[in-house]
């Protein structure tokens, strides 16, 4: 993948640098952190709406399971360090194409701007997609055909988990149906995972977390039915507060009991996803923004 033009082009690339490009390269880079993600997923799921929010959290799975099997399956190289500048080593682990930092933004983001419909937030996640991207070259982390690879291929998947969403949300699905597809889906990624290649440290937790929030949003919306736009300011602060409260103690709580294996992982993250999806909306709908009495003659409505 690191052919003459594309080391001609990162060599080029490396001519225009600062230190206060370092930095800025730094932070934009920094955008395709998982704790981005970990972020605004439970304010999609909390406070916006459960089947967007189980719908998105499936693009950002689908996004980083297809690049990691197809980095298994080329195996390309990335740039050498006693060659190029390179920087922010530690945001590069594992091989080259395709580009994570180019695919998983273009599919999550693109996939929330094709919902919202508004051409400025377009326009805005397409430059910060570019951005993220020419980060990596920047910094020396990828090579060209990485970067460009990389949005190609999640331009496929977008298109793909967009004509599908219906699935993803589990509209029109039993809930023993979606209660078997939380074991099906994860446990088939994995093993193509396992099958290609090896599966490392992110995949185990991504995989676990996928798992656990299909089982706990399907036994939610069959058990508890909380409306996340219900409440006041105040009542949607007090549920991120005690939200992430609780999924940190979770996640933090089972490292004593949990072995640090993959396999640990999986299981762990396949809780703190249950306790975000399932006990949080719990105590939201009992304790903090209870929702009100049905009307007499209707049935009751969340």
């Amino acid at each position: 993948m690191g052919d003459v033009t594309g080391i001609e082009i990162l060599q080029a690339i490396q001519t225009i640098h600062s230190p206060l490009l370092d930095r800025v390269f730094g932070l934009i880079t920094n955008l395709h952190h998982e704790a981005v993600y970990i972020l605004v997923l439970p304010l999609i799921y909390w406070l916006y709406d459960k089947r967007f929010g189980r719908y998105m959290f499936s693009v950002f799975f689908i996004g980083f399971w297809s690049n990691d099997l197809l980095k298994d399956v080329f195996r390309t190289p990335r740039p050498d360090p006693s060659v190029f500048r390179v920087l922010y080593a530690e945001t590069g682990g594992g091989y080259s194409f395709p580009s994570g930092h180019s695919q998983t933004p273009l599919v999550f983001w693109g996939a929330i701007a094709h919902h919202l419909q508004r051409r400025w937030f377009t326009w805005l996640i397409a430059a910060l997609v570019f951005l993220i991207g020419f980060s990596r070259l920047y910094i020396a982390v990828h090579w060209p055909v990485d970067v460009v690879g990389g949005w190609a291929i999640g331009l496929v998947v977008l298109y793909i988990v967009v004509r599908t969403r219906s699935f993803w949300t589990g509209e029109h699905q039993r809930l023993g149906l979606r209660l078997l597809l939380a074991f099906l889906l994860p446990g088939a990624a994995l093993g193509l995972l396992a099958l290609v290649g090896t599966v490392d440290e992110v995949a185990w937790l991504i995989v676990g977390a996928y798992g656990g929030l299909l089982f706990g949003s399907a036994l939610e919306e069959a058990w508890v039915g909380f409306d996340p736009r219900r409440g006041s300011p105040v009542q949607h602060l007090l549920k991120l507060v005690v939200g992430f409260a609780l999924v940190l103690a979770v996640k933090e709580g089972l490292k004593f009991v949990l072995p640090d294996t993959g396999p640990g992982d999986l299981v762990r993250y396949w809780l703190v996803a249950v306790t975000a999806t399932l006990a949080a909306p719990w105590v939201f709908a009992r304790f903090i923004a209870r929702p009100a009495a049905p009307a007499a003659g209707r049935a009751q409505s969340f």
